[in-house]
């Protein structure tokens, strides 16, 4: 690529950037109707945080506590720990922005980091169960207490509780305890 041509698209992106952080600013200050701010919901959350009881066509629930920062950005960072009792325990920490991805298998962390697209597809492509979870959540929560519906495609009936939108979340919950 010659030097003129990338000299212009990194200007294009640093204008992209600085008019982005701009309007974020604007927004996040203008107050709104009645100066209250920016109301913060599932659909633009910048971190979340749920527990969530799965059945799949009536079998035993597998419970999961799903966080994630940077919700939709490129470094969005996600844990999802699956609570499998007798199954197991397991624990994936995926960080989108380094492509760097961890399982844990009952506190035995393991690096998968060679295989981070697959894992990142695996929970959050398009299309996957935990996407439409969270656009159903995004679309349909009324914003306080639980939720719960019934995904057709795949007969898995999903219970959402304790929802967090914008929680604070440390950094260290997205590193495994190796």
């Amino acid at each position: 690529m010659e030097k003129k041509m990338m000299y212009a698209l990194v200007a294009v992106v640093i204008i992209v950037v600085v008019v982005a952080v701009a309007g974020a600013y604007v927004l996040m200050n203008s107050g709104g109707s009645g100066g209250g701010g920016v109301t913060y919901t599932v659909a633009n959350a910048t971190s979340l945080q749920y527990n969530a009881e799965v059945s799949y066509k009536g079998a035993t629930p597998v419970l999961f506590n799903w966080t994630a920062k940077n919700v939709g950005a490129t470094d969005m960072v996600l844990r999802i720990d699956l609570l499998g009792g007798a199954s197991g325990n397991y624990t994936y920490i995926m960080d989108h922005g380094t492509q760097t991805a961890w399982l844990s298998n009952n506190g035995t962390w393991t690096n998968v980091s060679s295989d981070f697209t697959n894992q990142w597809n695996t929970w959050m492509g398009t299309g996957k169960p935990r996407t439409t979870d969270l656009d159903a959540l995004a679309t349909n929560w009324s914003g306080t207490g639980d939720y719960t519906y019934t995904n057709s495609a795949t007969g898995t009936t999903i219970r959402f509780y304790n929802i967090a939108i914008n929680p604070t979340l440390a950094d260290s919950l997205f590193q495994p305890n190796t």
